[in-house]
């Protein structure tokens, strides 16, 4: 009989011991660590669907002069990196009627970049499921100018990173449908 009386008094107390344990392995979503990788076969949402894009503003300058272009250097929008080392240029942002969208035919964009330095563009969609961002880059260009094809697979909130050597720049973008 007192075996059986220490075994109830017992079960109270590794009930109310349980209790934090259990309760600590429970992490909500935001306080979750990051991924191994960021970029993977398809984007996951960092917001959720309907909540705001933190749409990057794009800064009104005067792109680095560059051999490559003909004319002089103009002001216009880009996003660039805080040592101005990666530039891209946000046109469409002077462009009422044309917004950035998705598309096949993608979406030109100009950069300047390090130069002789490889370019590498990422893209992911931050507020829902999507392929990756596709992009093409042609080879070879020898001076800070580099020319590339953006082709969003949808709508949405995207995440664009760029690296050229040692340099990165990430902006965010929203495409309409």
């Amino acid at each position: 009989m007192k075996l059986e009386f220490c075994m109830i008094s017992l079960k109270p107390i590794i009930v109310l011991l349980l209790i934090p344990i259990v309760l600590s392995s429970c992490v909500a979503p935001d306080q979750m660590p990051p991924a191994a990788s960021t970029q993977a076969a398809t984007s996951l949402p960092v917001n959720s669907p309907g909540t705001a894009c933190p749409v990057s503003e794009p800064a009104w300058a005067k792109p680095p002069d560059d051999t490559a272009i003909r004319s002089a250097p103009a002001y216009g929008y880009y996003f660039i990196n805080r040592d101005q080392s990666i530039w891209a240029s946000a046109w469409w942002e002077e462009a009422e009627d044309y917004p950035l969208r998705a598309s096949r035919e993608g979406l030109k964009v100009g950069w300047f970049r390090p130069a002789g330095e490889t370019l590498k563009i990422t893209g992911r969609r931050l507020d829902g499921y999507s392929p990756p961002l596709e992009t093409h880059i042609p080879c070879c260009y020898p001076t800070r100018f580099q020319s590339s094809g953006l082709y969003f697979p949808g709508e949405g909130c995207w995440e664009i990173t760029a690296s050229a050597g040692e340099s990165v720049l990430s902006f965010i973008v929203r495409v309409e449908p």
